[in-house]
């Protein structure tokens, strides 16, 4: 039965229980500031889809679940250090405003509390959600806003390209013996052998010594294709683990048209040989399989396996207190730039869309920045080959249409370097950023800027037209902005999310989680970013305990 917390507080809480200059340190702590300031900003009613309503034994308030769970990610603890904590840490109690007798979850009540936030979309909801009413507590400007992205590794281990395909086969022929034991028959031994015990687990045949390496690759790339001919069509197919030796042999080898001669041993190479070889490593694709415990992760040159975490955050002057706007998990192998219009329109569908985002390099394409400043936000971040100063742009006797102030939302007029309105906006082609604008024909012949201007007269218009290439024009304007030195103070600010990755990473145990699987770690990163805001409002609240707490409503 769903049972939401009472907003009364308890005659036997904590702080009525212990002595009073117990009391009085209490009150000082940062429990008080979690209870106070932390509590009351966890939305009850959104948890309300993971309980049944009807009559039955009640749950334990989600406020106190959710309150669990970003204490054990403000403080980076497992879950049995977390439970122990709550069993018997007085600063807990407080924190939850619990009594003793309270002060008690079980292992499965997490787990299944975590399980139904993902089987029933609630983790963007619940960050969202209480990141919105932190905002609104801390009265945080968001018009300025930075991003950047950090690594994320999930609790796999780094295996080898021979270690991926060794795994990779017995994973799926234990899952095959416990679910299909008559189609597991099927399995040469000299097979099984190589890749399952009698118990279980791996054999030895992945540690090899590199002069031996190859000669076993081939043998697995043979015994990868002999499983995908074993059970293909067979009830084995609609396995995940079937799914995924098809993948690894898709990403890691090439199947020929003739049967390759056998090599080696006739127990190393099966019953025959079959006709795959082994791909070069350069032509193994980044988005290949990495662990078959994790098939979502994907590889980076320079940041290894795993995955990316996009983060946006607040940088406004006036704001005493940052706090992350939003998080999303990303493919490892992708660019950093294809994350700009999707973090923008996350945060304008919460009404958080900045006026200016700060970004580095890899976000700053001509493309991103004209879709940003088409949803009302202004791209700051350095243009790739600055150096390459546009001469033509920064010439005194002559105008290009990066001086003309475009926008890229056709109802808004263009305005030229002389400060007058166009008439008309259209689209030259939809497929690229090229728009005509059109200005008023007697305007330009009496403008003192007519000569060096481009624009060309249009009789059937009858008016000036100038094509402008959006792109172009913004990259220009933007290189000379980088030139004039009128773009490092602004760009400046970008430097301090560097400090919020370092805290994630290592204060909150983003560097190595403890989980794995896409959604497992989707998860894991939300409640850490959502604990590091609850973790600054309560420091900016214990250096102000005097400040009022506003209203949630």
């Amino acid at each position: 039965m769903f049972r939401k917390r009472s907003p009364q507080g308890s005659l036997f809480s904590t702080g009525n229980l212990v002595p009073p200059a117990k009391a009085q340190r209490l009150q000082a702590s940062w429990a008080e500031s979690f209870r106070r300031h932390a509590l009351p900003l966890i939305d009850e009613d959104l948890f309300a889809p993971l309980y049944s309503h009807n009559k039955g034994r009640p749950n334990r308030p989600a406020q106190m679940v959710i309150g669990v769970l970003l204490l054990k990610e403000m403080f980076s603890l497992t879950d049995a250090e977390t439970l122990e904590q709550l069993e018997f840490s007085l600063l807990w109690h407080h924190a939850l405003e619990l009594t003793p007798e309270e002060a008690h979850l079980c292992q499965k009540t997490l787990h299944n509390f975590r399980a139904g936030l993902m089987e029933h979309d609630l983790v963007q909801v619940t960050f969202s959600e209480t990141t919105d009413r932190i905002l609104k507590a801390l009265g945080s400007k968001v018009s300025r806003q930075r991003l950047d992205s950090t690594h994320v590794v999930s609790n796999i281990a780094v295996l080898t390209r021979l270690g991926l395909f060794c795994e990779t086969m017995r994973v799926f022929l234990s899952k095959l013996e416990s679910e299909h034991p008559r189609l597991y028959e099927r399995v040469p031994e000299g097979l099984r052998g190589r890749y399952v015990k009698e118990d279980g687990n791996a054999t030895g045949y992945r540690d090899a010594r590199s002069s031996e390496g190859r000669r076993r690759l081939s043998v697995c790339a043979r015994d990868v294709y002999r499983l995908c001919e074993l059970f293909g069509n067979t009830a084995a197919e609609k396995l995940e683990e079937y799914a995924l030796v098809q993948r690894l042999l898709e990403d890691q080898c090439d199947v020929v048209e003739k049967e390759q001669p056998p090599s080696g041993d006739d127990d190393d190479v099966g019953e025959g040989s079959v006709p795959v070889v082994l791909k070069a490593a350069k032509e193994i694709d980044s988005a290949s399989l990495q662990s078959p415990h994790d098939p979502d992760v994907t590889y980076s040159g320079h940041k290894g396996k795993g995955y990316e975490l996009q983060i946006a955050e607040t940088c406004h002057e006036d704001n005493t207190t940052e706090v992350i706007t939003h998080v999303e998990l990303t493919s490892a192998c992708g660019s950093d730039a294809q994350a700009t219009v999707p973090t923008l329109e996350a945060l304008a569908e919460r009404d958080l869309a900045p006026e200016e985002l700060v970004a580095d390099t890899t976000y700053g394409s001509g493309h991103n920045a004209v879709e940003a400043e088409r949803l009302g936000t202004e791209l700051i971040s350095p243009v790739s080959g600055r150096a390459a100063v546009v001469e033509e742009a920064l010439a005194d006797d002559q105008l290009t249409p990066a001086d003309f102030h475009v926008d890229p939302r056709p109802e808004q007029p263009a305005v030229c370097p002389a400060g007058h309105f166009s008439t008309q906006q259209e689209p030259r082609d939809t497929q690229s950023h090229c728009v005509a604008v059109t200005f008023d024909r007697q305007t330009c012949e009496e403008c003192p800027l007519f000569h060096p201007c481009p624009a060309a007269l249009n009789q059937a218009e009858d008016g000036y037209v100038l094509t402008v290439d959006l792109v172009e024009a913004n990259l220009k304007r933007r290189r000379r902005a980088e030139a004039s030195g009128e773009f490092k103070p602004r760009y400046a600010i970008r430097s301090g999310i560097e400090a919020t990755n370092s805290e994630l990473q290592r204060g909150h145990g983003l560097g190595s989680l403890r989980v794995r699987g896409r959604p497992r770690v989707d998860l894991a990163v939300h409640m850490k970013a959502l604990a590091c805001n609850i973790k600054r409002m309560v420091r900016a609240f214990m250096s102000q305990p005097s400040k009022p707490i506003p209203a949630m409503v």
